[in-house]
């Protein structure tokens, strides 16, 4: 308990004190850090998969394998669907699919302690950076596979850089036992975890009410 002297001092002791902690949060070290935190990781968002699962790459023959004459090049010619009798989790189909191309990536299926739906993943932005030529090459050839397999036109798309969108459990009980769809969209938070976006470009809002464009391949 302070003294009743010291009272007049308080505000000149709250303001100094205040003035501190904005000169070390603001000053150019955790400005810094902050810009290295925001990009050191990147979410990965998955569309237009509604018809099954995303293939990856088959190495041994199996009797469900779609051959892509395009994929020689590659190596990349046999292709199966990724765990079609599990739920879809992106951060482990896009595990499955860089080592099928012999390269390693973390991925994860949080962030920020929060769940993410499932078609979201969230990766380091230098180790993709230094293989997403590659991926990004192998999932044409992916494409090509998924069309083969399931006919017509439509083929899943991977979008850099989206909103993280998060599951929200609390909600969802209800939510899920009498069947209804609960999309959350002004705080980026869903339960309907499978899109049907079929755009060439995903599209969000942000909290200004600005659109935002990301590309997708």
């Amino acid at each position: 308990k302070w003294a009743t002297w010291a009272s007049p001092f308080y505000p000149g002791f709250t303001l100094m004190f205040h003035k501190v902690l904005d000169k070390v949060l603001n000053g150019p070290t955790f400005r810094d850090l902050r810009a290295t935190d925001a990009n050191m990781y990147l979410v990965l968002t998955l569309h237009s998969f509604n018809r099954g699962h995303p293939m990856v790459p088959q190495s041994k023959p199996c009797e469900d394998a779609v051959t892509i004459a395009a994929g020689k090049r590659l190596g990349l010619v046999s292709w199966t669907r990724f765990k079609p009798h599990e739920k879809f989790h992106l951060s482990e189909y896009m595990q499955a699919f860089v080592e099928g191309l012999g390269y390693q990536l973390k991925t994860y299926g949080m962030m920020d302690g929060r769940k993410l739906v499932r078609y979201q993943c969230v990766v380091v932005r230098q180790q993709w950076d230094e293989l997403r030529t590659s991926f990004l090459e192998a999932f044409q050839v992916q494409k090509a596979a998924y069309r083969r397999a399931n006919g017509g036109t439509a083929a899943p798309t991977l979008a850099e850089g989206a909103a993280p969108r998060f599951v929200l459990r609390d909600v969802s009980c209800s939510a899920q036992q009498s069947g209804i769809k609960t999309i959350v969209r002004k705080t980026f938070v869903e339960l309907d975890e499978l899109p049907n976006d079929s755009a060439a470009c995903l599209k969000r809002s942000n909290s200004m009410g600005e659109v935002l464009a990301h590309g997708v391949f």
